[in-house]
């Protein structure tokens, strides 16, 4: 169950730190590693958040679906899913859609 929920909210934390801050990660990537041009690093983080999400979904459903009672704090988490992730989501493709003008 710990394995569950450390997967469930690592994917969730990642998908809303890659969403948020993934113009200032763009920068970075672009000044440490290959310097290429930021959106595509922007893009590609963009693209990750949202799997990331997807993921987080996915699991919830999964362990929803299975009506498994020791997981009970479902109901909570993806209501905080739907509102986190659909504002992080609508930003972070604001911010790319900006960048490639």
């Amino acid at each position: 169950m710990k394995r569950f929920y450390g997967l469930l909210i690592g994917s969730f934390l990642l998908a809303t730190i890659l969403s948020v801050f993934g113009q200032g990660i763009a920068y970075f990537l672009n000044e440490k590693f290959i310097p290429i041009w930021p959106v595509y690093y922007l893009t590609g983080l963009t693209i990750l958040g949202f799997l990331l999400y997807l993921l987080t979904a996915l699991l919830i459903f999964y362990a929803y679906k299975n009506k498994n009672s020791t997981y009970k704090y479902l109901e909570p988490i993806m209501v905080l899913l739907f509102i986190a992730a659909f504002g992080a989501s609508i930003w972070s493709l604001f911010v790319t859609a900006m960048w490639w003008g």
